[in-house]
């Protein structure tokens, strides 16, 4: 039987916490924010908009490693659905395999896009149905820089769009698929970070 080498809630927390002190060491203030069903709450207009010209909005859907014949990361076929639906979310699959390595562990995270056809198991060798190559870190901040990567935010308007479903009820139920929300403004240097783990 199939079993993670390390619970993934420890590597989600481990990636997550590299990735708030990458961006601090790049010079951002990281502030943490906190969903409620009313987007109006969750997001505040002079918490969000520092700069009107360079935020932007990612969110990433953690996975843990887990062994068997193979390693490979599972896939559940609603989530996959409902990251579909936000082309600004991720996979971030953790080859992280000992605990040992946890300050590592965002040097251990794959990042993927979830345009592929579902499957219940994402390899960890070689492509999959459907698939793209995965990037690391590096690569996934230089495309926010570059606007190739997450959604570029234009004004609190534009952000209730790109949340859409996760605003109201129908958030209490989405929230769930999700591991972590954050909206970087590149100018001012801030990140606000919404974990739900």
């Amino acid at each position: 039987m199939a079993e993670p080498y390390i619970a993934e809630i420890q590597t989600a927390r481990w990636t997550s916490d590299g990735i708030r002190e990458i961006f601090a060491a790049a010079g951002f203030e990281v502030r943490d924010w906190q969903l409620t069903q009313h987007l109006e709450k969750y997001v505040p207009a002079d918490w969000v908009f520092f700069s009107p010209t360079f935020v932007k909005l990612f969110g990433l859907q953690y996975k843990t490693i887990y062994r068997n014949y193979e390693d490979f990361w599972p896939i559940d076929r609603g989530q996959h659905e409902t990251l579909q639906r936000f082309p600004w979310i991720y996979y971030c699959c953790s080859e992280l395999r000992d605990v040992a390595d946890h300050a590592l562990a965002l040097h251990f995270a794959r990042l993927y896009r979830p345009r592929f056809e579902f499957q219940p198991e994402l390899p960890t060798s070689g492509f999959f149905h459907g698939g793209r190559p995965y990037v690391r870190w590096g690569a996934f901040y230089r495309g926010l820089k570059a606007c190739r990567v997450g959604a570029r935010v234009g004004g609190l308007d534009q952000l209730r769009d790109l949340l859409g479903p996760l605003s109201g009820p129908a958030r209490l139920r989405e929230i769930s698929q999700m591991g972590e929300l954050l909206l970087a403004d590149f100018e001012s240097r801030i990140v606000l970070a919404e974990r739900t783990f």
